[in-house]
């Protein structure tokens, strides 16, 4: 291990957010006194692309893995049917109220396990150990959970923050190389909407980014985990500061359902997001064209992304159901500046739609 694992706490948690953040290089070595159960016993939630880290997960939980459940970690199984599978297969196993979930994976594997965990006899303690750069960064970090609806992405969830979370960087070292890229602009995204420094290091550290250098890896996505906490320490349920998390999102989500939720990653779609975020930032904040220039290089830098769909039409649908929307517009994410954030209530629809047809990520 490089060093002791670094435990990420905000200076003062409010509601309910109550989880250990663990982050260190070689932690899934030895994750078991890292993780929470009142009772010691556990539902482990895993994907097959992350059966190694599950395993060592398994092997330290010797004798006290209740159940092991295997889901997609792939959009299209963001469903209730995939969180009936986890309920079976906890109902079953005799799961009590102080046992305790662990999900291993990617985002769609942490937001359905919680879920799960979240409405299993009203509510039982679960743990992340997230896999992916975008899990690490950011789905992994603050207690959203839930599953998709044939009408928008995220539209059935529950705040349910897990107990701990578990962060190895070493863990996407065998991540396919478009998912990994993808990740990494959510670990991005943090620093621009908060931390002009970090966004500094991401920025110039892209290069050995790509190369899974394990020392930046490590330096970026605690960067970003720590302003998540801080964040939500802030804002469990979203009603003011968190809404800065969305930066990208709104059209990223859009993007990301017309799609089908199959030609475009997470990450892509955001980047695609940020991207048009950048124009409507141009016009309303003030942000300088150099700096909305750095972004995108950044983006360019993390890419290439697939080009996604721009039908007016289509996105249209999705925007009006996305979950921001009032009737006067939907609130947008902006930045005034590298490592400043801004929210903007009720931006025009059409004003959404002109800035996704000119999103570039062209430097």
């Amino acid at each position: 291990m490089t060093g002791k694992p670094r435990r990420i706490a905000a200076a003062a948690p409010r509601e309910s957010w109550e989880s250990l953040l663990w982050i260190g290089t070689g932690l899934l070595g030895d994750p078991g006194p890292y993780l929470v159960s009142r009772s010691g016993r556990f539902l482990l939630v895993s994907s097959a692309g992350s059966r190694g880290p599950a395993d060592a997960v398994a092997r330290a939980l010797a004798g006290r893995v209740l159940a092991r459940v295997e889901i997609d970690d792939r959009e299209e199984a963001k469903t209730l049917a995939t969180v009936s599978t986890i309920a079976d297969a906890a109902l079953s196993a005799g799961v009590r109220r102080d046992d305790a979930v662990v999900a291993v994976g990617g985002g769609v594997v942490s937001d359905v396990a919680g879920f799960a965990a979240a409405i299993l006899l009203r509510g039982i303690a679960w743990n992340a150990v997230p896999t992916t750069t975008g899990a690490m960064a950011d789905a992994a970090i603050g207690g959203k959970t839930g599953v998709d609806h044939a009408a928008g992405k995220n539209l059935l969830g529950a705040f349910h923050p897990p107990a701990a979370v578990l962060i190895d960087p070493a863990a996407a070292a065998t991540l396919p190389e478009r998912d990994y890229r993808a990740g990494l602009v959510e670990a991005f995204k943090a620093a621009w909407i908060a931390d002009a420094e970090l966004a500094r290091r991401a920025e110039s550290g892209i290069e050995p980014l790509r190369r899974r250098d394990e020392a930046v890896l490590l330096d970026v996505i605690a960067g970003a985990a720590a302003i998540k906490v801080r964040i939500v320490s802030e804002d469990l349920k979203e009603r003011d500061r968190r809404r800065l998390l969305n930066f990208g999102h709104t059209l990223g989500h859009a993007f990301e359902a017309a799609g089908g939720y199959r030609d475009l990653r997470h990450g892509e779609a955001v980047a695609w997001g940020i991207a048009a975020a950048l124009e409507i930032s141009r016009r309303r904040t003030g942000l300088s064209a150099g700096e909305a220039g750095r972004v995108r290089a950044a983006l360019a830098g993390l890419g290439p992304f697939p080009e996604p769909c721009r039908d007016r039409k289509v996105l249209a649908s999705f925007l009006a159901r996305d979950k921001k929307s009032t009737a006067r517009g939907t609130a947008a994410v902006l930045l005034e500046a590298i490592g400043r954030g801004r929210v903007v209530e009720s931006v025009p629809l059409e004003e959404w739609l002109g800035a996704a047809e000119a999103a570039s990520l062209t430097v």
